[in-house]
Order: structure tokens, then sequence, then C-alpha cells
């Protein structure tokens, strides 16, 4: 990349601990970096992310104790930003991590014993593999053949050569499983190969994330239960994760 096109990047650093942070500073301005914003707490890091939209984040896994974690911060990241580049930096990488890390899609791994070369190559190929942004479900259906697209209350799924209607309205959820996305009706499940969170924002307000898995319409949800953190739709009991739980809540009414 040239020096121009690095002098442009905005990269947002987030890490506990200062020394570190002023190590990494360095090292980002040898290779060409100026525009760096550092945060060393969760509440700090997010606000920095909404304000400044960087380009890359280099995140700390463990951001110290009574922080949330870095992998946390990926999540809220990803719900905002589905293709920002995301690298962690952790002092104590292991299996263990990398399972709870991999459904952020981070674009590597990065102990903190640090070299300009290794941290320049890591950050190059990042944002030289980054991902194109999703297109919308209609522009999404050509050359597809499990792609849906939205007709006023409608979804059309493809079966076969030609496309089913299924109303909106009759859809309960949707839940991700291995690589594909299911509508889950009375009837039967329709899959796609549309991400939750394109459904997320086309299907906006009736449809809402309540999990990493699962996208529920509101007119079908039978019960919440706030304590053990469970949403009952059509006899089903879904898991409400930590992430989306406050954002769920917003959409529904609760009358105590």
């Amino acid at each position: 990349m040239s020096t121009e096109e690095l002098n442009n990047k905005k990269i947002l650093l987030v890490d506990d601990q200062k020394p570190f942070t002023h190590l990494v500073e360095i090292l980002l301005n040898e290779i060409g970096f100026s525009r760096i914003y550092i945060e060393t707490d969760f509440e700090g890091a997010w606000k920095s992310f909404l304000e400044v939209e960087p380009d890359l984040c280099l995140l700390d896994i463990n951001l110290g104790k009574g922080q949330k974690s870095g992998i946390t911060l990926a999540e809220k990241i990803r719900l905002s930003n589905s293709q920002v580049p995301i690298i962690f930096i952790t002092s104590n990488y292991t299996e263990e991590y990398y399972a709870q890390c991999r459904h952020v899609r981070p674009s590597c791994f990065m102990n903190k014993e640090l070299s300009r070369f290794k941290l320049q190559h890591a950050i190059e190929l990042a944002l030289l593999n980054q991902i194109p942004p999703t297109p919308s479900l209609a522009a999404s259906t050509k050359n597809s053949v499990s792609v849906p697209y939205i007709n006023n209350n409608n979804l059309f799924f493809k079966i076969g050569d030609s496309y089913k209607k299924i109303l909106v309205d009759d859809i309960s959820y949707f839940f991700a499983k291995d690589k594909l996305t299911y509508a889950k009706t009375e009837g039967r499940n329709f899959p796609t190969n549309i991400q939750l969170k394109t459904l997320e924002t086309e299907l906006s307000p009736t449809f809402q994330r309540i999990h990493k898995t699962y996208l529920v319409n509101l007119n079908h949800i039978e019960q919440i239960n706030t304590k053990n953190d469970i949403v009952k739709i059509d006899n089903e009991s879904l898991p409400i994760g930590y992430t989306y739980k406050k954002s769920f809540l917003k959409h529904v009414k609760l009358l105590k």
C-alpha cells in the first residue's frame, strides 16, 4: 500500500496496558499510519469506534479485571459493521480463545511479541482481504440459488427453478446453522445464504436479533423471561444473548 493510503487509514487500538499501546503506536507510525486512536477500556473503545468509524481494529482479548472482553467488543463492532477488519492481539492465544472468537471473523490473531514487519504484514493482508459490502437482498438474487427477495410483505425463496412466496408474518424466526440461514415457519424451514445481519436490517423493526444465531418475529413472541434470558415462540424456547439483550428489550413493551 502507498504511503498516502496508509496515512488515510484510521486504526482503533484497544489494550488496557498503556506501555504496550505506546509500543504499538510507535510501530504503526514507522509503518506509515498516522491516524491512530487508542483506548484502554471497553466503554471508551465502543464510543471511539462509533465516532471514528475506523478502517481496522486492533483488539486485546483481555481488557483487564472488571472489564468486558475484547471478544464482546468485537461482537458489538460486528453488529455495527460487518466488514471492518479485526485483528486480535493477545499474550495468551489458545485454542479455547480461538473457538470463542471465530464467530466474529477476525482477520488474524497475533501474540504480543510484535515486530514492525509482523504487524505491517498482518494489517496489509487484513485490509487487502477485507470482505466487500453485502448487497441488498433484491440485488443478491442474481446468480444465486437460495436467496430470497422482498416484495411488500412477502419473501420469495428460491426452491428449485422457481420462487415460493412466504408471508413475512408467517415466519416465526430466522436461525443460522452450518453457514446457512433458515426461515422457521409452521410448515417447514426455508434455507437462504443471506446472513442474519442483512435480514435484520431489511426486516427491522418487526424482526429483532436476540442472539448471534436467532432473529425473531416480535409478533410471534409468547413469553419473555428476563431472569433466565429466554424467549418463547410457538412453544419453543430460544436464548437471549447478552450482547443483544438491551437492544432487543427496547423494542418490546414490558409492563411491570
